[in-house]
């Protein structure tokens, strides 16, 4: 699809180790919980250094056209589309002033382009480890331009890309199995996929349920599957500390042979409990946030006093 430089090769993999053992990386870059499950838009412009168009063919391309990008003054720009109603990837390979900007102002694609090919997509597949991926594979086909016609040749397209909103594009590599092989560091544009869906938590992740209680000034946490001696009626339990996924809800219950009263505060997750004389009582509570996820905690209320 690109690539007529015989020295890209080499001068690639120089560069390449450059990168590779030039540089030190502290922080793991960040990547997705889960790969993609679809494409919904690609559109971008990228620099393909000419050191990175790997090919053996002679290229089907002026001299003047070769000399210009050998000597640093022009240098080659690719754009890529993905159209979904189609299942296509057009590439647009064309030539213009070294340090151009991406995208390419005011381009005169019916006299500068010097390849326009397309690849008719069979298959994407989506990767998370160690970063977000995709690899767009299928067959391609030109017509003319500097790698001459050709049809119906494997072709494959693999795409890193970061987790910001929107995703910057890295790592584009693009390949005509036989023909070339182009790799660009980053590029300009737009890429889209369905976002993640929300996945339940496993068990065991349910909200983490935090309980306090008064006796008198002093508040003290009150520990699950224990016993704590209530100095009075109505006596209040606090689980408004309670974390998890969103919104929480909070359902009280107590043992129905020691059932006893629950009075609502104004606070979410707090409740008084209204004793109906001296005795042991089991206060159970579950706790579930906006997932679904939830968590249980008990304790027993030792009453010696009276109702108030």
């Amino acid at each position: 699809m690109k690539l007529w430089n015989r020295l890209g090769a080499s001068l690639a993999i120089i560069a390449l180790a450059a990168v590779a053992f030039g540089q030190t990386t502290t922080t793991p870059p960040a990547t997705c919980a889960a790969p993609a499950t679809g494409l919904t838009a690609l559109n971008f412009e990228r620099v393909i250094p000419l050191a990175d168009i790997l090919y053996t063919l002679t290229p089907n391309a002026p001299a003047s056209l070769l000399a210009a990008l050998a000597g640093g003054a022009l240098e080659i720009h690719e754009i890529l589309i993905y159209n979904p109603q189609l299942g296509t990837v057009t590439s647009t390979l064309f030539a213009v002033a070294a340090g151009s900007p991406l995208p390419t102002p005011n381009f005169n694609f019916t006299t500068g382009v010097i390849q326009v090919s397309t690849v008719k997509v069979s298959q994407i597949l989506f990767g998370c480890s160690p970063v977000p991926s995709m690899l767009i594979v299928g067959t391609g086909s030109t017509t003319s331009g500097v790698f001459g016609a050709y049809t119906n040749v494997p072709a494959a397209i693999s795409i890193g890309y970061t987790t910001d909103s929107p995703p910057k594009i890295n790592n584009v590599a693009e390949v005509a199995a036989g023909v070339a092989v182009a790799w660009s560091a980053t590029a300009s544009g737009t890429l889209t996929v369905p976002a993640a869906p929300t996945v339940p938590p496993p068990p065991g992740t349910g909200p983490t349920i935090i309980v306090t209680y008064s006796n008198g000034s002093v508040t003290t946490p009150a520990m699950p599957n224990t016993t704590i001696q209530a100095g009075s009626s109505p006596f209040l339990l606090n689980a408004s500390s309670s974390t998890g996924n969103g919104a929480l809800t909070f359902a009280w219950s107590s043992s129905a042979n020691s059932p006893v009263a629950f009075v609502a505060t104004s606070t979410p997750g707090q409740i008084l409990v209204q004793f109906p004389g001296p005795g042991d009582y089991t206060i159970n509570l579950t706790v579930k946030d906006s997932t679904g996820a939830s968590s249980t905690f008990s304790v027993t209320l030792e009453f010696l006093g009276r109702p108030q």
